[in-house]
């Protein structure tokens, strides 16, 4: 396949992002999820392939569809209002898929940052989110200032430990620069994020040594011992600090379990995930200073310059803005590992009409 697409290898098949949404929100209508639902987990998933995160994106469609038909995951019909008082919200997203949940969550921190200049809403009994980025984008594109947070599965081993204790809990930050990209900071507290280390055992590559460690507390530069094993935090104890602050957040805001009792995304198929969010938004022009001393950092920041190697300073959000740009022209890298594995899931559950759909997409 002729690259068309920034950052496309000629293996992949580049897929519209019209097609490859369609084809998306169909895989989750078709295993029961309410249609809006479904629209909104695949706008969460591909917008990370989109801005490159690929490890967040179309390939979760798989495990996010075999939760859903095991009964472990589903929709919003149940997600509730536990206590709300002021500019704070707790919600009980009931098992529904993570993205789905989040964007209803986050969505609601939005209505009461313009009613009351903040909103904090806090969900749990949720299931993975998907990309923090997402959540930072669209508030940012509501003109609002946002800080998101996630737990996780324990796959980290906390600094000093030789044991698994903590999840790879992310953190995202989105504040919008009028006429400029917004920044968004999008970080796992681990040096790589899990997604990226399944990624490339799905695609048969090694990772670089210092990500993580085998089982027996070596590194490793094999996926599959990696995932037997541990990730590291990034920045040693700053990293791990950070994970632990953030779980805790988890656990006592949305009522989430705690990173080390928490359902394994990929493992545990005989109970729910409880996995807990944090949306706080904040209506910055409350505050009266305005956008553009912000938009000025920027300027001077972006005007710096570069280092030797490097072509030019940019902002985080940036980069992923321009690509997201590109890829909306000219089409989605998609690997046919990740496209066989959903055909092989749709087809498992009898779904021939819409793996067909899928693998019609590449016959283009």
């Amino acid at each position: 396949m002729e690259q068309g697409a920034e950052g496309a290898d000629r293996s992949e098949h580049l897929i519209g992002v019209d097609a490859l949404m369609s084809l998306t929100s169909e895989c989750f209508e078709r295993v029961g999820l309410p249609s809006e639902d479904a629209r909104a987990v695949a706008d969460v998933l591909i917008d990370a392939n989109l801005h490159g995160v690929a490890s967040h994106g179309f390939q979760r469609v798989p495990i996010f569809m075999k939760r859903v038909h095991a009964g472990l995951a589903g929709g919003t019909e149940h997600l509730s209002v536990l206590a709300e008082s002021g500019a704070v919200c707790r919600m009980d997203a009931a098992h529904a898929l993570g993205p789905a949940a989040s964007v209803k969550a986050l969505d609601h921190a939005l209505v009461l940052a313009r009613r009351l200049g903040t909103g904090v809403v806090a969900v749990g009994r949720s299931t993975h989110f998907g990309a923090a980025g997402y959540y930072a984008r669209r508030a940012a594109s509501a003109g609002m200032v946002s800080v998101v947070s996630s737990n996780a599965f324990k796959r980290m081993a906390p600094h000093g430990s030789a044991e698994v204790f903590l999840g790879t809990n992310p953190l995202a930050i989105g504040i919008p620069l009028a006429d400029r990209d917004p920044f968004v900071l999008d970080m796992a507290t681990s040096i790589a994020a899990q997604g990226r280390i399944t990624r490339a055992r799905q695609m048969g590559e090694e990772i670089p040594l210092g990500l993580a460690l085998d089982p027996e507390g070596r590194p490793t530069s094999d996926p599959s011992a990696a995932l037997a094993g541990s990730l590291l935090p990034v920045g040693g104890p700053k990293g791990s600090g950070l994970a632990l602050a953030l779980g805790l957040l988890s656990v006592m805001l949305a009522g989430a379990d705690s990173d080390d009792e928490m359902a394994s995304l990929y493992k545990s198929f005989d109970r729910p995930q409880n996995t807990g969010h944090v949306f706080i938004a904040i209506d910055a022009a409350r505050f009266g200073a305005g956008v553009e001393p912000a938009r000025e950092m920027i300027e001077r920041l972006t005007a710096l310059r570069p280092s030797e190697g490097s072509s030019a300073v940019e902002y985080p959000g940036q980069a992923g803005a321009r690509l997201a740009r590109l890829r909306r022209q000219g089409g989605i890298p998609i690997a046919p590992e990740e496209l066989l594995d959903v055909i092989d899931t749709l087809s498992a559950f009898g779904l021939a009409d819409v793996a067909e759909r899928a693998a019609a997409l590449v016959r283009r």
